[in-house]
């Protein structure tokens, strides 16, 4: 056997014993070719830079035990921003950037979650994360933006990142010298949170009351608070009028059942509601969640950011009039979502929880 075919056969088994792992190799979903001006890639113009990632993230809060993940050998991925903050009292761009990490869906993949609510509702639809770092700051996720997107890996923790250079201007914008965590569906990026070490799961808290299958079920009216705040109730009983009507086509598709048809959805956007009702300020895109709760008792969480600061406008629609069961009043579709798990009927009740 020459020496080519025997190299051939060391490959084919090496794969076999367990793929690229096998090797302790990172593999990339983005190129990594750097190219120069002029060329038709934009995102590759200069080396990446490494950033100091710790390699492991402490995963603690509503689970079996807490448990330190290791990264390494993980596939990473690449997430390109515009990070755009508040400064002061006004907004200030920041730079555009390609960041290259490791994704929050991959790194909380293997955590065997015991949520409190588990006893009387299963789904994990109601769970969300904080993620800390060492100056206890925090943001927060929910777990179907992480788990239910119909993109699942633009939220990573970078490793390293590098500019998105204007071809003309050749502007270099500062680069960050710590690890980071980055959201790279925001549009306003308050939730890029430096130097990420440890994640906490939990999930939504409430007097919740499950009933499988309610006689009625259609939510004619439609309560907005703020989790302990009796004076910031408001009520809806109609769809605002001075809002356009969207129509959405979706081919259905629950993450347990499966296909569940083609279906035409139209609603107005839900985010233009929310800041109606709530002001939108960055600085509780951070750290507040939404329960949105239907009239059966089921429940999912959001993240007021996922909701209201969206860069790929797919914001979720608030809809009436529907034929079907527990959609003639007031339910929810999710357009950013894959799956189907939290389009909820009968909806009526939203609450933010901070």
């Amino acid at each position: 056997m020459n020496k080519f075919r025997f190299l051939a056969v060391l490959v084919i088994a090496l794969f076999a014993a367990g793929g690229c792992k096998y090797f302790g190799a990172d593999a990339f979903s983005g190129s990594t070719l750097i190219w120069e001006p002029g060329a038709n890639n934009y995102f590759n113009r200069e080396k990446p830079t490494t950033l100091p990632f710790i390699g492991k993230v402490l995963v603690t809060g509503e689970v079996e035990k807490d448990q330190f993940v290791n990264t390494s050998g993980m596939p990473w991925h690449s997430v390109t921003i515009k990070e755009y903050a508040p400064s002061a009292d006004s907004m200030k761009f920041e730079g555009a950037f390609r960041y290259d990490g490791y994704a929050l869906c991959d790194i909380l993949s293997t955590i065997k979650v015991n949520k409190l609510s588990k006893e009387d509702f299963y789904p994990p639809v109601d769970l969300y994360v904080e993620i800390w770092n060492n100056k206890g700051e925090y943001v927060v996720f929910s777990w179907g933006e992480i788990f239910y997107s119909a993109d699942p890996y633009k939220i990573i923790m970078a490793k390293s990142v590098s500019r998105v250079i204007p071809g003309k201007t050749g502007e270099l914008w500062t680069l960050p010298e710590e690890s980071k965590l980055i959201a790279g569906n925001d549009l306003v990026t308050v939730r890029n949170l430096s130097d990420p070490i440890k994640i906490v799961i939990k999930s939504l808290k409430g007097d919740f009351k499950i009933e499988r299958d309610p006689v009625n079920f259609n939510s004619q009216k439609l309560a907005f608070g703020i989790d302990g705040d009796r004076n910031a109730i408001r009520e809806i009983f109609e769809l605002p009028s001075n809002l356009p009507v969207i129509s959405s086509r979706s081919i259905f598709y629950g993450q347990s059942m499966g296909y569940k048809g083609e279906k035409t959805f139209a609603g107005v956007d839900f985010s233009l509601v929310m800041k109606s009702i709530f002001p939108a300020d960055p600085s509780i895109f951070k750290n507040a969640i939404v329960c949105v709760e239907g009239m059966d008792g089921f429940r999912a969480a959001f993240s007021f950011s996922e909701i209201v600061n969206r860069s790929d406008s797919r914001e979720p629609l608030l809809m009436t009039g529907g034929s079907e069961k527990g959609r003639e009043g007031f339910s929810l579709y999710c357009r950013g979502d894959m799956f189907a798990d939290r389009a909820i009927k009968g909806l009526n009740k939203v609450t933010i929880m901070r």
